[in-house]
């Protein structure tokens, strides 16, 4: 039998986020309290993108999108995003900015900021010709 405890999620909300992060980081928002592999945290939220991280005295650890959303309730939890026709899986590099604007435009998803930043572009080459 698996022990899955490494990756549960529990979430106390608002719980006392003060404890783990003291200051008010520029551009977040405190969601909470987070515990994962049995370490605890604050949870909180970028404003501009709405990704959550786990901030402890300033630094931030970046967490899975779907399992926070699972716990906070706004997940159906469907679980693995589902296969698209013809897709591939690949690698990319991108600088903190890029993945910030990726994340922005695909609601939490690099991927999906990705392929819709391709689509904008595609449009936007097809009405200048």
């Amino acid at each position: 039998m698996r022990d899955d405890k490494g990756h549960r999620i529990h979430i106390e909300q608002p719980g006392r986020p003060r404890l783990y992060q003291f200051d008010d980081l520029p551009g977040y928002e405190m969601a909470g309290v987070i515990t994962l592999s049995g370490r605890s945290g604050a949870l909180v939220k970028k404003i501009r993108s709405g990704v959550y991280y786990m901030a402890n005295s300033g630094m931030l650890r970046p967490l899975d999108q779907r399992q926070v959303k699972m716990a906070l309730g706004l997940s159906s939890g469907a679980g693995a995003p589902a296969r698209m026709q013809g897709g591939a899986r690949h690698n990319v590099y991108l600088d903190a900015e890029s993945i910030d604007i990726a994340l922005a435009l695909g609601d939490g998803n690099i991927s999906r900021g990705i392929r819709h930043a391709l689509k904008v572009s595609v449009a936007a080459d097809c009405s200048e010709s």
